[in-house]
């Protein structure tokens, strides 16, 4: 049995809907095609303790880490990957977590 893994990003978006067309909307199009969930995608963070790197936070559900690395490294996903570090953004900070298992 795989575990779920969750794909965050703390992204520094220079125009949002330049973002949008360009990344948001295909990249959450090829994740939807391997059974990943966005769970959250919003610029609004309610920072309670320390910085917030970024203008925009997404947090993707997806299967196995083993998904969620194909995925990234994926030649499908390059285009994209290239257009957000070289025109889209100015920083990104992208990072996965396994999800939580008290049990084990």
């Amino acid at each position: 049995m795989t575990t779920p893994v969750y794909m965050i990003a703390m992204i520094d978006v220079k125009d949002y809907q330049a973002y949008a067309e360009q990344y948001g909307m295909p990249v959450g199009a090829m994740f939807a095609e391997v059974g990943a969930e966005i769970i959250v995608a919003s610029p609004e963070a309610e920072v309670l303790e320390g910085n917030w790197p970024g203008n925009w936070t997404v947090v993707v559900k997806v299967p196995s880490a083993e998904i969620a690395r194909d995925l990234y490294n994926s030649e499908k996903y390059a285009p994209f990957k290239k257009a957000r570090i070289e025109r889209l953004a100015n920083e990104t900070t992208f990072a996965i977590f396994p999800e939580f298992n008290p049990g084990g």
